[in-house]
């Protein structure tokens, strides 16, 4: 009867146990916030950049090399220094006066200036070898006429026959005997630097202006071998003097002189910039990876004719060149690897350390960013030169 009483009696049903609500909270917010710092580790690596600007020190390097000038464009190569050009070989013949500008002293004159001064109410004219007699006797002449102004004063060259008595301090006094004794008094002369012996001096060829004028003649006779379509290129003439005959010698009294000149005129005419471009070639092959030409001193490129054969028509050049170089992008100065991670003041000790720098620039992206990124190809180095 009990067992049959229990088994109709009813049940009690078990009640489910429901999580809390907030612990779904948490759970979506932690998400949340984990979502988020990835993105931002995502973007710090993906558009985080280092900008580092290099201005380097420059560097001279220079070179001598050697390239040959042909009239057969056949046998050019400009990769191996063989270029197309016109030879030269032409003789020229002219003349020409030049103004003498030589001077020499005749020996037995003593020259030096005076003041001559007058109080006449009139001019008073004084001609070549007036005497003018010092205080202490010492006779000088006036060297060329002179017109003395009323009431005024002039300077004069004058000259003394005996050399041996033609020293005046400073100072001196002159009277002119050739004038009467109240004359003497009121046109008179004066010295306010002295006088000391010195030869009087004349024009006269030198053996200086002899050499230039030979030079001169030379370059002029030199440019008639030259043509219109000459103008803008290259031009190395050498200058070979046949003959020279002047019209004077050496010390003659005489205000010009003539010079006939004979000219063999050898050499090479050619384009620049080919030359150029090989030029550029030689200094690039001379320096290391590590380093760049950045620029080429044409001005400096320096041509002459070293050799020429004249039968095959060519010549022989031989020219120098100088440039200035910088570090380059693949030196290992500027390896990417040694500054990741470094902060802006690290990067400056560390690359303004070398010669080669003077100094450098960093800047980032975004401007929250404080040092350089691990990934490589995010750090732009960049060479002003």
């Amino acid at each position: 009867m009990r067992g049959n009483k229990n088994k109709n009696m009813p049940r009690k049903r078990k009640k489910a146990i429901n999580p809390p609500l907030n612990i779904y909270k948490k759970i979506a917010l932690s998400f949340i916030v984990l979502t988020i710092l990835l993105i931002i580790v995502v973007f710090y690596f993906t558009l985080s950049y280092a900008y580092i600007t290099v201005y380097p020190n420059q560097e001279e390097i220079s070179s001598e090399f050697n390239f040959i000038i042909v009239e057969d464009e056949t046998i050019a190569d400009p990769q191996e220094g063989m270029f197309v050009g016109k030879i030269v070989n032409q003789t020229v013949v002219g003349e020409k006066s030049f103004t003498t500008t030589g001077t020499k002293e005749l020996a037995g004159d003593v020259v030096g200036q005076v003041k001559l001064i007058s109080k006449l109410s009139r001019d008073q004219i004084l001609i070549a070898t007036t005497r003018v007699l010092a205080t202490d006797g010492t006779l000088f002449r006036l060297q060329n006429r002179v017109v003395v102004p009323s009431n005024g004063n002039i300077m004069a060259e004058v000259y003394a026959d005996d050399e041996s008595k033609a020293t005046v301090l400073a100072g001196t006094k002159f009277t002119i005997p050739g004038l009467n004794s109240q004359l003497q008094k009121i046109v008179y002369a004066e010295t306010s630097s002295g006088i000391s012996p010195k030869g009087r001096t004349v024009k006269a060829v030198s053996q200086t202006e002899m050499d230039n004028a030979v030079e001169i003649l030379a370059n002029e006779l030199s440019k008639q071998v030259l043509t219109d379509e000459d103008k803008d290129k290259v031009k190395i003439l050498k200058k070979e003097i046949i003959t020279r005959e002047f019209n004077s010698e050496i010390g003659d009294e005489v205000t010009e002189f003539t010079l006939k000149l004979t000219v063999q005129v050898i050499g090479a005419i050619f384009e620049p910039k080919p030359v150029k471009e090989f030029a550029v070639n030689v200094l690039e092959g001379m320096i290391n990876l590590d380093r760049e030409l950045i620029a080429l001193n044409a001005d400096s490129l320096i041509f002459e004719v070293e050799k020429h054969d004249l039968d095959n028509r060519l010549a022989q050049i031989k020219s120098s060149v100088n440039g200035l170089t910088v570090v380059s992008e693949e030196s290992p100065i500027l390896d990417k690897d040694k500054i990741i991670d470094l902060d802006p003041d690290q990067i400056k000790v560390y690359l303004e350390a070398f010669d080669e720098i003077e100094s450098v620039e960093i800047g980032f992206f975004p401007g929250i960013v404080k040092k350089v990124p691990y990934f490589k190809d995010h750090i732009i180095i960049k060479i002003v030169e």
